[in-house]
């Protein structure tokens, strides 16, 4: 859809709107900085990324040699001898205990692809929880942005309110003076004064959402509730889409940059090698071996010996343990394979929904500032028809009540283009 130059004008009022509106508060900027850095949620995600980083340095660290030290004291309850044909020995030992003392170092050498596929379904888990970690960001990013132009919206709500009733209040005294003078019947001024309690009624409600859009903001925020909250009304969020992007362009965008569909990715890689890793504890292990023992002793040549040897350990039947373990890992791969064939076609909704609602919200703003200058223009000419006496009182207070959804309306409708495409980038994995 090519905006038409009517269009285009009604767009650059809003932003006009919002820059000649008060500046100088928190930026949306400084507020996702400030929501990044108090959620909960993130510091969640980053301990998981950190985990699964040490988990690949544990799988890392299996390529590497092992080495370990034992020692043992040993007391019996009596010294043995040795028993040769008859004729027997003194005691071996001094006493009736000794002590032992060693050391070992073994080195895999071959363990059937184990360590290799260990260490990269641990690459695989660090770029899930990488690609989490990012989608915890973004969802941030955008609750504190919703969170940011509810305060904005509600600001503004307390302002037209004010403003409705304001008028009123001037239009209830004018009847008031009016009715005393005869020039009005009693009726006008009732009409007016239970029109003006009901807006005054409406301004506490819109107060009431004020605080609490802050309180909100300020709990989003990791906040004291009762913070002060001063948020700079010129927004610009234009930036966060590519310029002349069409809906095709994003969802491809969109199936490009989507973290979730990494991270689906990365875990069903993950959990591949793992099924090869399970694998492999059915093949042949081969490690080298060396070490060192001290004995204490009182008979033998020697109380110390160096030692270098080959182990090889291999299981040739396991139950099916490792061939069923494999096959189970290699089902869960193909179960999130599937979801996130699910999860692709979703996102495709969720961009064109983003797409269309953007569109909504666009031509919304563009009918309510038209509505609003025709409102202004009817609520002119109602008060002076009124004034000269041609119009009824209830054509006064319609025609405030109509101005008054209108402007509401509009700054509804404001906010929400704004709104409609951060949640657009959001979709296309680009807020």
């Amino acid at each position: 859809m090519i905006p038409n130059m009517k269009h285009l004008t009604h767009l650059l009022a809003a932003s006009l709107i919002l820059v000649s509106t008060q500046a100088g508060g928190e930026t949306l900027e400084e507020a996702w900085t400030a929501a990044l850095g108090a959620h909960r949620h993130i510091a969640a995600a980053t301990a998981n990324r950190n985990a699964a980083t040490f988990e690949l340095e544990q799988a890392e660290a299996a390529r590497l040699p092992q080495l370990g030290l034992s020692g043992a004291y040993t007391a019996l309850d009596e010294a043995p001898g040795f028993s040769f044909g008859g004729i027997t020995t003194d005691p071996i030992f001094a006493g009736d205990d000794f002590f032992s003392a060693g050391a070992q170092i073994n080195l895999p050498v071959y363990a059937g692809g184990a360590i290799n596929a260990g260490v990269e379904a641990a690459e695989f888990g660090v770029s899930a929880a990488s690609s989490q970690l990012a989608v915890v960001t973004q969802e941030i990013r955008l609750g504190a942005a919703e969170h940011y132009f509810a305060v904005l919206r509600a600001e503004s709500a307390v302002t037209v309110a004010e403003s409705y009733a304001s008028s009123l209040r001037t239009h209830t005294d004018d009847t008031r003076s009016r009715f005393e003078y005869g020039d009005v019947p009693r009726n006008d001024f009732l009409a007016a004064s239970v029109t003006l309690a009901d807006a005054e009624q409406q301004l506490l409600q819109a107060q009431n959402n004020l605080d609490h859009a802050r309180a909100a903001y300020n709990r989003f925020l990791g906040r004291p509730l009762t913070d002060p909250v001063s948020l700079d009304r010129n927004v610009g969020v234009d930036n966060v889409l590519p310029s002349g992007a069409g809906l095709q362009e994003l969802i491809s965008i969109a199936r490009e940059q989507r973290h979730e569909l990494d991270a689906l990715d990365a875990h069903a890689d993950s959990l591949m090698r793992q099924a090869d890793r399970a694998r492999a504890a059915a093949r042949p292990q081969l490690a080298l071996t060396g070490g060192y023992q001290y004995l204490e002793n009182e008979f033998l040549t020697r109380d110390q010996f160096w030692m270098a040897g080959v182990a090889v350990r291999w299981n040739l039947f396991d139950g099916g343990q490792a061939r069923k373990k494999s096959a189970s890992l290699e089902q869960k791969a193909i179960a999130v394979d599937h979801n996130r064939a699910d999860l692709d076609s979703q996102i495709s909704l969720q961009v064109r929904r983003a797409w269309n609602d953007r569109i909504e919200a666009e031509n919304r703003f563009t009918f309510a500032t038209d509505a609003v200058a025709q409102s202004e223009e009817n609520l002119r000419v109602v008060r002076e028809r009124y004034q000269a006496g041609s119009s009824r009182n209830v054509e006064v207070l319609d025609a405030a009540a109509l101005h008054e959804r209108t402007l509401s309306n509009r700054d509804d409708a404001r906010f929400e283009v704004a709104l409609s495409k951060l949640r657009l980038a959001r979709a296309t994995g680009m807020l």
